[in-house]
């Protein structure tokens, strides 16, 4: 049986393609992460230090906690870190964690807000009776302010501040409260505490028995939905440029081979010399496309005038048709619904309603439609092969 995490789940959300790289094939990749994720290791360790100190009656002083830091950031770092934000290096992204802790300890020192009860803290997480679906999670730090009441603490070093709704939708804590509640029969309240330390801030959530009755649901249909998955697609986004597995993903493997080239190899390199000559080409037929265009507006004005349906050249002739046609109200339009009511009112809309098929293929690839729905969904569907090109200039002409 397969135990899942709230992270596995997220990387196939992400992205099917990097969940396969990560997760099956278990690919072996020469960045050894970001620096982004190098700086929250570096702050999670020193603040777990902080308070396994703390249960052996050992206060560390702000100094200790730094130098801590400072020693095991210079013996982890090495120049296979990947640092995606070129105009930073890495005594930038140092500084930031030493900021996060001071800040941090400056805040709650001298740590006497709750008691500790385990730090990163390995749970198990069951989501149906059977136990069928098991998910793990490792807890930053678990803490008891007082009798029946548990406190979930996460420390996050991203540099982006949540909303209120973002942490009361949030899946991870939520599903690390199911197990708290689980493994201490005292437990009257879990409260779900976010340490966003760049901004030194903490952001608070509660979830009801009834939400996470639900979210176990959703999390099922999630895990049901990566072990039905035969075609482990990439999903393009802006994390891309922070992930792992570049040099291997179909979509930037090129650029990354081409990154070390010498302009000169890198001008000589097949794939850059058809894409060049495409991009060429494509430039002119945007340009004469315009033309045509314009020419045709000139046709239509001059037939107009003349009252003629065909105008002749050389070699050719050219017909102009014209028609009155009725247009109906689509979806962008503020009258859509009331037409659709008329429709179903006067029993046409079964006869011309339209169905849109594209919309009902991304909501079924991006897993937003119910697995059983899927399944009998899945009876009506076929794979057709589409190969098409898209050019995006990188720079203007």
């Amino acid at each position: 049986m397969t135990i899942y995490s709230h992270s596995r789940i997220s990387t196939f959300e992400q992205c099917p393609l990097k969940f396969k790289y990560q997760y099956i094939d278990e690919a072996e990749v020469e960045v050894e992460g970001t620096a982004e994720a190098f700086l929250g290791s570096r702050v999670h360790e020193a603040l777990e230090k902080l308070y396994k100190d703390l249960k052996f009656q050992k206060i560390n002083s702000l100094q200790q906690l730094l130098d801590f830091y400072n020693s095991e950031w210079e013996k982890n770092w090495n120049d296979n870190i990947l640092i995606v934000r070129e105009e930073y290096d890495k005594n930038n992204f140092k500084k930031m964690g030493e900021k996060f802790i001071t800040d941090y300890y400056n805040r709650y020192a001298p740590f006497d807000q709750a008691k500790t009860i385990g730090l990163e803290m390995r749970i198990e997480i069951k989501l149906d009776e059977k136990g069928e679906y098991v998910l793990q999670g490792f807890i930053d730090r678990l803490a008891s302010p007082k009798d029946g009441i548990y406190e979930i603490h996460d420390y996050k070093t991203a540099n982006t501040l949540p909303t209120q709704d973002d942490a009361d939708t949030d899946r991870q804590l939520a599903l690390y409260a199911i197990a708290v509640k689980e493994m201490f029969s005292d437990c009257k309240k879990v409260i779900l505490i976010w340490h966003y330390l760049a901004f030194d801030k903490e952001v608070r959530s509660e979830r009801s028995e009834e939400q996470l009755g639900e979210l176990k649901k959703e999390v099922i249909n999630a895990i049901k939905q990566i072990e039905s998955t035969k075609d482990f697609q990439p999903n393009e986004s802006a994390l891309c440029n922070w992930c792992d597995f570049r040099s291997l993903c179909p979509k930037f493997s090129h650029l990354v081979e081409l990154e070390d080239k010498k302009p000169e190899e890198f001008l000589a390199d097949d794939g850059v010399k058809l894409v060049n000559e495409y991009a060429v080409l494509k430039a002119e037929e945007d340009r004469l496309a315009k033309k045509i265009d314009e020419l045709k507006e000139k046709i239509f004005r001059f037939a107009e005038a003349k009252k003629l349906d065909r105008l002749y050249g050389s070699d050719a002739a050219v017909t102009v048709w014209k028609k009155d046609c009725l247009k109906f109200p689509v979806k962008e339009d503020q009258c859509y619904q009331e037409f659709v009511k008329l429709l179903k009112l006067q029993g046409l809309w079964d006869d011309f309603s339209i169905l849109d098929k594209y919309k009902l293929q991304k909501a079924f690839e991006g897993g937003q439609i119910d697995f059983e729905k899927m399944k009998e969904l899945a009876r009506f569907a076929s794979k057709e092969m589409v190969k098409r090109l898209y050019l995006r200039f990188t720079r203007a002409n």
